[in-house]
């Protein structure tokens, strides 16, 4: 690999309609690998409301604990995963859409005043929203109300979402504004630190280059700084070392392949190869430290279940 490339690692959302960029998905991170989301960014605007229980996001260095009622407001391009709290279970509600949903026109003196003016400015990155506030309340009823479209899907639903897609964006923008003219403003979001755009060449590395033999110094050359501040940066920002991150993402392609290859199954040592592994009771004993099982009894038990049906097992490797 000579270039790194976020386009074709980032998370594709593929939205149901093309010509409608808006989709609603039900996310249960306690059900997802390792009961979390894994580490993502994509160029949709992301609004989630946490249904039931608490989700605790990570949005680069920041940290929020959601509890039900709770949502969450992350711009596009910016990297963040999700996690279950441990025996609790969460639910959330994921609204993803495209700019273009709110102004056609990206270089429209609209778009220009209301949209690029949030788009582009690192300070509001993401922003939290709490049913007790008073303006949060306005935002969280609208984000309601576009779930409940989406999913009924009555006549004219998209007419309804855009509206109210618009009229949520007006309130967002004022909640913006009010927080740039307080004296003591609340921290909303900090600019993308070093860390993060460290981390994210990093991973793009990693996910590039994973079936090769990566060491650390590698991935600590993939980001021009040393093995130490490699593991330093890792540290900080996902909370987990550079190894850790590469053997994750390792398990995660193998099960990946796993799932996409049930007809023709390719033997379990080449497997191992194919996702970075030399030694094939090595590979087993880490997938089992993953997903409690071996490969070849992941094999039969994804073989076994419908792939609708299949909770950890029936996850992209996308959305994981």
């Amino acid at each position: 690999m000579t270039e790194n490339n976020y386009e074709s690692l980032q998370e594709i959302v593929e939205h149901e309609n093309k010509d409608y960029p808006l989709g609603v998905y039900y996310v249960e991170p306690g059900e997802m690998f390792m009961e979390h989301v894994r580490w993502h960014w994509h160029t949709e605007i992301e609004i989630d409301l946490v249904r039931e229980g608490c989700a605790r996001y990570r949005i680069g260095e920041n940290t929020y604990l959601l509890r039900a009622g709770q949502a969450v407001f992350i711009n596009r391009n910016i990297m963040h995963s999700i996690e279950a709290e441990k025996d609790v279970k969460c639910v959330i509600m994921s609204v993803i859409f495209s700019p273009s949903l709110l102004f056609p026109e990206q270089n429209s003196s609209v778009s220009n005043n209301y949209l690029k003016p949030v788009l582009e400015d690192p300070k509001f990155r993401f922003l939290t929203f709490n049913p007790k506030d008073r303006w949060d309340r306005g935002v969280i009823s609208y984000l309601e109300d576009i779930i409940y479209a989406n999913l009924q899907k009555e006549f004219g639903y998209e007419l309804q979402t855009q509206s109210l897609i618009c009229q949520l964006w007006l309130l967002f923008l004022s909640k913006v504004t009010l927080k740039e003219k307080s004296e003591q403003p609340e921290p909303v979001s900090r600019s993308m630190s070093a860390d993060e755009i460290r981390i994210k060449d990093a991973i793009v590395f990693i996910e590039q280059n994973y079936p090769d033999p990566i060491t650390l110094e590698d991935i600590a050359n993939s980001i021009h700084v040393s093995k130490s501040e490699c593991c330093r940066c890792f540290s900080r920002a996902v909370n987990m070392t550079p190894f850790q991150y590469l053997m994750h993402y390792r398990i995660l392609k193998a099960a990946d392949i796993i799932q996409h290859n049930l007809k023709n199954p390719a033997p379990i040592s080449e497997l191992a190869i194919s996702v970075g592994f030399n030694n094939t009771s090595y590979f087993n004993k880490r997938f089992r430290e993953y997903f409690g099982c071996t490969p070849t009894q992941y094999r039969k038990m994804a073989k076994t279940e419908h792939r609708d049906s299949l909770g950890t097992f029936g996850l992209s490797l996308s959305h994981i």
